[in-house]
């Protein structure tokens, strides 16, 4: 395992128009409350900044996604800090700080990757341990071997993705229907046709339109799912053929990372993070399963229809696998607006603790962000620059090796630059109101917007300059 240099941690707040939030930074002397600054108290540039405005509405004119947040953050002062646009095209319903977003596979890091950290921090794993050693239905298999460093780093050999979702369709049957309920009438689309073919029925075993004990997990309103979902998945994972350990992003890595979670500390992850952190760190947005506690006003829709569930999806997860696994997922799930995804990464910035209150070991965070695979190309569990390929990178040109964070398929990242103190944060919901062209990655937006932070310490070192 190759270690990069230990940097000092750098923290990013997601923003919204006119909003500031508030959150913590690290310096020698401790943690102080954020304050919202100029650009230039921070090294920084307001009037380079200012070009993020322009970069960002012209993503929603193309109708690359309807609104979003934007927050970036400097020595732990907000320094951006704004909302655009509505959450679809069709209303006027605006974006601000309070909107709660599909974070997608930004889940994967700020969810499933903090459980397994406080798990580690707690000496009850080991990243050498073999999954199998958690998960008893790996052993005697191809998969037994199998290492948590593997997993994290996408060099299992498992796929990028299985689809667990089709373990409910009826391949028999023509017209979807949910078992006690009339036909739904609506087509399937997107990669459903080459399991099934443009039409199908969902077994009346595995569905219902009502809650029961039976069927307990929830993919949207009126579809609920069987709880034998769970192990018939982990059992089309067995039976999946083993590639080479070679670099394969892959949800299936951390849907096992889930499993593995839940099987050292014997709760569900979600109520496991919501006692170590998202609970004492006052983390009011973020969850798994938001209309448990959110309005459904509060939340920005992820699809108008899709090949599973007929309706707008807005309150539960946009990916198909997760939800079909009950929207607790290791891969996705997790809903949260920009503020407090922030608050998260500032915590692994001042290295585990935020508040006054110690969440993980120094050592634990310098580890875990500061590690990157052999071949260069992932970190332990963490996105990194690829920065030998920059058109092949998810970050801008100028950001450092050392940067470390997410994206997520409904148009949401953080990027945590340690070098120079930032913290980039932006949520949409790109996939609105379909996501069969990703105009966002296309326009390549975020990266756009990542480069002009990184200008704007540029222009104002340039100015201090002349100015001598």
């Amino acid at each position: 395992m190759k270690k990069l240099s230990i940097y000092i941690i750098a923290f990013a707040l997601t923003g919204a128009a006119a909003c500031h939030c508030i959150a913590e930074n690290t310096s020698k002397k401790g943690i102080h409350s954020l304050q919202t600054v100029t650009a230039e108290h921070v090294g920084m540039s307001s009037a380079t900044l200012s070009h993020i405005d322009t970069i960002v509405k012209e993503g929603i004119d193309a109708k690359a996604y309807p609104g979003c947040q934007v927050l970036i953050l400097r020595d732990g002062y907000t320094v951006y800090d704004k909302c655009f646009g509505t959450y679809t095209y069709e209303n006027n319903q605006k974006v601000s700080s309070n909107t709660i977003y599909d974070l997608a596979s930004l889940s994967k890091t700020t969810g499933t990757l903090l459980a397994l950290m406080k798990l580690y921090d707690k000496g009850l794993i080991k990243l050498t341990d073999k999954a199998s050693q958690y998960l008893p239905f790996l052993r005697g298999t191809n998969k037994e071997n199998i290492t948590i460093t593997e997993l994290l780093f996408h060099e299992s050999g498992l796929p990028a993705s299985l689809p667990f979702y089709s373990l409910a369709i009826d391949r028999n049957g023509k017209l979807p229907v949910v078992a006690g309920g009339k036909d739904n009438g609506f087509t399937s689309v997107n990669n459903i046709n080459q399991v099934v073919g443009p039409q199908y029925r969902f077994k009346g075993d595995w569905v219902s339109k009502t809650p029961s004990f039976q069927f307990p997990l929830q993919v949207t309103d009126s579809f609920f799912i069987t709880g034998k979902v769970r192990d018939s998945a982990m059992q089309m994972i067995v039976r999946t053929p083993l590639r080479s350990k070679t670099y394969v992003y892959s949800c299936v890595n951390f849907i096992l990372l889930k499993e593995v979670v839940e099987s050292i500390c014997k709760m569900p992850m979600d109520s496991f993070l919501n006692a170590e952190f998202y609970r004492p760190m006052q983390l009011a947005s973020m969850s798994y399963l938001p209309l448990r506690n959110h309005n459904r006003e509060e939340i920005a829709p992820t699809l108008k229809k899709d090949f599973l569930r007929n309706g707008m999806i807005q309150g539960f997860v946009h990916d198909p696998d997760a939800a079909i696994l009950g929207g607790v997922s290791g891969n996705a799930g997790l809903f949260s607006t920009s503020h407090d995804v922030a608050l998260v990464y500032q915590m692994l910035l001042n290295r585990g603790e935020i508040n006054g209150k110690r969440y993980l070991s120094e050592e634990t965070c310098r580890l875990f962000t500061s590690t990157t695979s052999p071949s260069g190309r992932r970190g332990l569990g963490f996105d990194k620059p690829v920065t030998t390929i920059p058109n092949h990178s998810p970050c801008c040109a100028s950001a450092p090796a050392a940067v470390y964070g997410h994206t997520g398929y409904t148009g949401t990242c953080c990027w945590v630059d340690p070098v120079n103190n930032l913290i980039f944060v932006f949520l949409s919901n790109r996939t609105y109101p379909n996501d069969s062209i990703n105009k966002l990655a296309k326009m390549g937006i975020r990266t756009k917007i990542q480069e002009v932070i990184y200008q704007s310490l540029k222009q104002n070192n340039t100015t201090q300059r002349k100015n001598r």
